[in-house]
């Protein structure tokens, strides 16, 4: 890593993107009052970069500007320079974000925002090339331009500021409100993104190609009704991301995006909450439509987090870069020569007829990013082994191919674990844990969780958001509270300790109200937050589901739990606060639109009481799970359940048990609970039948 130069303030922070920036001549300072101090004693404008550690146009901008002493020398004499890490403060990567969508009608990173001394943004972009080049500046010309603005036309600047954050300020707290019909929305939803679909390759709109996991989760839970469209299009997008380059077929995990519509060529950059999601997304898909495929590919996508990305104290990791040794890609393609190097005659042979790879690849360098082709019957023949053989030599050769691979040089990992994603991490492997009977996934879901609850989460403080080697950083909001909550109550049901339920309501209960207004309008930060110039909200979707989604549905999970009618209420303003906007685009809020069928219904329990040793415990638990119509909660205990169990969780009330007995199942709804089931298989039936 490179050593900072004197006044570069970057080296002292925790943070693996700004520490590499550490080494640039520019006079950077993080994000702080030293930095906005000077900005304002000097009367300068501030230049803010936003950006993260697996950003490969970050990387690009920093070698061809950054660290260039051309450039660096006009930065420092006429701006305060200040980098932030979007992972790290959201928060100020939302507010200015908007900010530059609005001004230009893009955003993206590295983000690229001139600021006054009083933090109001007046221009900006994202990545700007050190020549002129695609109809835009050099960045040398655009700070040469934006520092005589600021010296001849300041007035015109502040009031343009001025103008512009008070037109996002008005937009922001613009109220929803209003009747929605989830269920006729779910139609209209899936009718929308129908006319988005690509039927050739799976996915929305063309190239670039993102995963979407909100609206997949939605067609999912269509598909899973008994909408064929739905099912159609779930079926195509998830068939089209497995078979193409965007998954890791040697090493299991999803990258960022495709860079083309048929999924081929991805951007390699792998992040945690893509690959959390999406390997419960694919667990959930093939539990719902009986695809064998889809559930390896979610065990392999969960293997590979546990194996990879999860650290020793049980925390995880954000990302791994796109590029290494120079190269974006290196890391995880291959040329005929090299895989020739690695493997016996036999799986080299199998692996180069499977994956098509020639001289020429089908990436850059002549490299080849391995993908098996469609018809491997085709390719049994051609080999002269039988199909079985052929899947028996893939699989041999894949493993030894992960094994070499480890000892190329790998893409730089950001090490720092961020609350809120790992909150998806604990949400996904204890959902994983028992729809496909892995208990190490259980178990790696549970060392995250006292990660959380040791690092992260503070009784009636806000949540630490970022930590790594001991140090603290970032600022908590929505997402953190949200998915930490959710993540904890996914544990309590896989693993039925009841630490983690009530953790996840504390936290509700604390933190959850400093994020909503008098109407239950949820914003992306809390009241008692550091002031910033917006208070951002964003009800749609991104590349995760809409935060204020997620708070929901922790909510109305925690309080089917609890018996807890405040949080209950508190989901359902939220959800009445963002009903227009559901259902003028619930192509856009898909995860609003899902929260809103939850809480449609009266929530229902399986509440299942049985020795956790006994073989018929498990079997209904994954039962409630890992089924399609999966009840709002699940409340597990061993018998007798103690007291401060069922004060915890009321429905234990007179189902309490004795030691010794047979697992018992009930299923609780309208405020009732049936007679107790003893089979999964009764279970299961119970289950259809209530939807």
């Amino acid at each position: 890593m490179a050593t900072a130069k004197p006044g570069n303030r970057l080296g002292k922070e925790s943070s693996p993107y700004l520490r590499q920036h550490a080494g640039n001549p520019v006079d950077w300072y993080p994000w702080g009052e030293e930095a906005l101090e000077r900005a304002r004693r000097e009367d300068k404008p501030i230049f803010l970069s936003i950006g993260y550690a697996a950003c490969h146009w970050c990387h690009v901008m920093e070698r061809e500007s950054f660290e260039s002493t051309e450039v660096a020398a006009f930065l420092n004499h006429h701006f305060v320079p200040i980098k932030v890490d979007r992972e790290e403060r959201p928060d100020l990567d939302a507010v200015y974000m908007e900010a530059v969508v609005a001004m230009t009608g893009s955003g993206g990173w590295p983000l690229t925002v001139f600021l006054t001394p009083t933090l109001k943004p007046f221009f900006g972009g994202t990545y700007f090339p050190p020549q002129r080049r695609w109809g835009r500046p050099s960045f040398l010309e655009l700070l040469t331009a934006v520092a005589e603005a600021w010296s001849t036309r300041r007035d015109d600047i502040e009031r343009q500021a001025g103008a512009l954050l008070d037109h996002l300020g008005s937009a922001g707290q613009r109220n929803h409100s209003g009747a929605l019909d989830p269920h006729a929305t779910l139609s209209a939803a899936v009718a929308t993104l129908a006319r988005r679909f690509d039927p050739a390759h799976g996915g929305f709109d063309g190239a670039p190609k993102f995963p979407s996991p909100a609206r997949l989760f939605l067609l999912c839970h269509a598909a899973a009704g008994g909408d064929a469209t739905a099912a159609g299009m779930l079926s195509a997008t998830l068939d089209g991301m497995a078979r193409g380059g965007m998954y890791d077929w040697v090493g299991g995990g999803f990258h960022r995006y495709s860079v083309d519509a048929a999924w081929l060529v991805p951007h390699f950059e792998k992040m945690l909450y893509d690959n959390a999601l999406l390997a419960r997304l694919y667990g959930e898909a093939g539990i719902a439509l009986e695809r064998p495929a889809w559930l390896e590919v979610a065990r392999e996508t969960a293997e590979y987090l546990v194996r990879e990305m999860q650290a020793a104290e049980g925390g995880f990791f954000s990302s791994t870069d796109a590029d290494s040794e120079g190269e974006e890609g290196r890391f995880f393609t291959y040329t005929p020569a090299e895989i020739a190097a690695v493997l016996p005659a036999d799986e080299a042979a199998a692996i180069i007829a499977a994956c098509e790879v020639t001289p020429h690849g089908n990436f850059e360098h002549g490299r080849t990013i391995l993908r098996p082709a469609s018809d491997l019957v085709a390719v049994a023949r051609s080999l002269k082994v039988p199909p079985e053989g052929l899947g028996e030599l893939l699989q041999r050769a894949r493993l030894h191919l992960r094994a070499a691979r480890a000892r190329r040089v790998p893409p730089a990992l950001d090490d720092k674990r961020l609350a809120g994603w790992n909150g998806m991490a604990v949400w996904a492997l204890a959902y994983l844990s028992v729809a496909l009977e892995e208990q190490r996934f259980l178990a790696a879901a549970r060392r995250a969780g006292e990660f959380l609850l040791a690092r992260c989460v503070r009784a009636g403080q806000p949540i630490v958001r970022a930590w790594k080697d001991g140090v603290s950083s970032g600022a908590e909001t929505l997402e953190d509270v949200a998915w930490v909550a959710a993540g904890l109550a996914e544990l309590y049901q896989a693993a039925g300790d009841t630490r983690f339920l009530a953790a996840a309501r504390d936290l509700l209960r604390g933190r959850f109200p400093r994020y909503r207004d008098a109407n239950g309008v949820l914003f992306e930060t809390p009241d008692d937050g550091e002031p910033l110039p917006l208070r951002p909200r964003s009800p749609h979707d991104g590349a995760t589901p809409s935060s204020a989604a997620v708070a929901v549905h922790a909510c109305l999970t925690v309080a089917a739990l609890t018996d807890d009618g405040e949080l209950r209420r508190s989901a359902e303003e939220a959800l009445a606060a963002e009903g227009t906007f559901i259902a003028r685009a619930a192509d856009q809020a898909a995860g609003l639109l899902l929260a809103a069928l939850a809480a449609s219904t009266p929530p229902s329990q399986a509440v299942i009481v049985g020795d956790p040793s006994h073989p018929g415990t498990q079997e209904l638990l994954r039962a409630a799970f890992a089924s399609p119509f999966r009840p709002t909660a699940v409340a597990r205990a061993a018998p007798p359940v103690p007291f401060e169990v069922t004060r915890l969780v009321p429905l234990f009330a007179g189902r309490g048990g004795t030691s010794g007995q047979p697992p018992l199942a009930y299923l609780c709804h309208d405020g009732r609970c049936d007679l107790p089931f003893t089979s999964a298989a009764e279970l299961a039936a119970a289950l259809a039948r209530s939807r």
